[in-house]
């Protein structure tokens, strides 16, 4: 039985990207963070102007990503980082 509190990047059914070039990052701060039901997960992939495309990490499987708008790159790459395979 999944915990409510448990990580979803340590998950070992862990979520399938929702697309060709997503990868998946954490906020750097996710640990200290007090966001209720937040795990501080996003599918993320860089456009051709070298933003970021990112997408909702659902908090259950099964559910659908949700798309999250364009982030630009210095910003997302100050908060988040990437989850290793």
């Amino acid at each position: 039985m999944s915990s409510a509190r448990e990580d979803p990047s340590e998950d070992r059914e862990r979520p399938a990207p929702p697309g060709v070039g997503y990868e998946l990052y954490r906020h750097k701060a996710a640990e200290t963070l007090e966001t209720k039901g937040w795990h501080g997960l996003y599918w993320a992939r860089r456009t051709e102007s070298g933003d970021y495309e990112i997408r909702s990490v659902p908090a259950s499987l099964g559910e659908p990503s949700a798309p999250g708008g364009i982030m630009p790159r210095d910003g997302f790459e100050r908060l988040y980082e990437r989850v290793d395979p």
